[in-house]
């Protein structure tokens, strides 16, 4: 693949998302550099940022009404899919995974009637894997669990099926992603407010893997620029911790105790899908060592990274 200094265009699917906005942010700042000097194509939906609107080619538009045109018009060396359809409820997830899978063969079928196909990253998650008893690499085989139940079939067009079509797809698998407006928010630091306690959730054993957005989004281009064809990437930032452990640090930067919440409690007020989630063992590691090794981490110390999410939040 070509250094990130010589290619002329990426495209960020998603690029108003969690994720995405993420990412785009990093390429921002890496064009202000001139480590990229190329274009950067952004497609977002629904949610608005005005700063990547301005600084992107930014296009409105769900992923089901792409055109081919747009992507004649501005040719992608990558692209990057950070774009999912939501959905608030297991019905509307399966509804909505539907829509993607629809629109994921469009945009495969694009892709690879371009003159020059793309490299694709498409951006999944490691709760894919299913409730493992061992740590997951990449050959683990894929038995989803909760909210990835839906998301598998929407992924399909790009990762299972059309397998031996002429189209370079990378698979991201990023870990739990820390950071406000995630998980940590509204499972962690929430509650600890409401109940002057931070939860941990059943038994808390349940090891998890780690990253933070920042770094999500750093290990999103590492897969573009230093990974290999058609290879899947676990993305992590630090060694898995258990959820009752994770919890403890937490609350040490709250100043408050832990205390568990039982898996039926978490099921009555969020349901089955989140509970299934969050009391599940999901840690991941990667065959592709050395791909890891040649990564600049932007956070080193878990504790330190939970401690900026807090502040984050606490500023709003």
């Amino acid at each position: 693949m070509k250094p990130l200094k010589q290619q002329k265009e990426i495209w960020i699917l998603g690029s108003t998302g969690y994720v995405g906005s993420q990412l785009t942010s990093l390429l921002i700042q890496k064009r202000q550099r001139g480590d990229f000097p190329g274009r950067i194509s952004a497609l977002g939906h629904r949610t608005i940022l005005p700063w990547v609107m301005q600084r992107t080619n930014f296009f409105m538009s769900s992923l089901g009404k792409l055109k081919k045109n747009k992507f004649i018009d501005y040719p992608p060396d990558v692209v990057f899919h950070c774009a999912r359809l939501a959905g608030k409820t297991d019905h509307g997830r399966r509804a909505a995974a539907k829509q993607g899978y629809r629109a994921n063969i469009n945009l495969r079928d694009i892709f690879e009637q371009l003159p020059k196909p793309p490299t694709v990253v498409y951006c999944s998650g490691t709760l894919m894997y299913g409730n493992t008893a061992k740590i997951a690499n990449e050959e683990q085989s894929i038995s989803p669990i909760a909210y990835a139940r839906a998301y598998e079939y929407a992924e399909r067009p790009f990762t299972r099926e059309l397998s031996e079509a002429p189209l370079d797809v990378r698979t991201a698998r990023p870990a739990w992603i820390l950071g406000p407006d995630s998980w940590f928010e509204y499972f962690f630091y929430r509650p600890a407010l409401e109940l002057g306690f931070v939860p941990y959730y059943g038994n808390g054993g349940q090891q998890m893997s780690i990253i933070s957005v920042e770094d999500c989004a750093g290990q999103l281009l590492h897969v573009a620029t230093h990974g290999a064809p058609g290879e899947s990437y676990n993305l992590f930032g630090f060694a898995p911790i258990s959820q009752l452990e994770f919890a403890k640090k937490t609350a040490k930067i709250l100043d408050l105790d832990v205390r568990q919440i039982r898996e039926k409690e978490l099921v009555k007020k969020h349901g089955k899908t989140a509970a299934e989630a969050l009391t599940s063992n999901t840690p991941i590691t990667t065959l592709h060592t050395e791909w890891k090794a040649s990564y600049n981490a932007v956070d080193h110390d878990l504790g330190l990274m939970i401690a900026r999410a807090v502040k984050l939040l606490e500023m709003r």
